[in-house]
């Protein structure tokens, strides 16, 4: 059978404390917009022809994109055909604009 707390001990937080709705000042940055992302994902490729994978994801934290925005960037413009993602000879991944 479990303990009783004592009449006087403080819980824990409350559920709204872990959810982030305790009416705390700080504030989340706003997710960056598709779009943006897509372009200037698109731009930096085209401009260097063929990009590794590392090298792009170090130019997108650079510029302060995460890395799921980039991941979700590359996802979209290999669907819609404007890159393609490939192995080099060393068996890198990289990414190339399509012509």
């Amino acid at each position: 059978m479990a303990k009783r707390r004592q009449q006087g001990e403080k819980r824990g937080g409350s559920l709204l404390d872990f959810l982030g709705g305790g009416g705390s000042a700080e504030r989340r940055e706003a997710p960056a917009q598709p779009e943006g992302v897509d372009n200037d994902v698109y731009s930096y490729i085209a401009s260097r022809g063929i990009v590794p994978k590392e090298e792009l994801f170090e130019w997108g934290k650079a510029r302060g994109y995460t890395t799921a925005d980039i991941m979700r960037a590359v996802d979209r413009l290999t669907r819609s055909g404007k890159i393609r993602r490939r192995l080099d000879d060393e068996g890198r991944l990289v990414y190339s604009a399509s012509q």
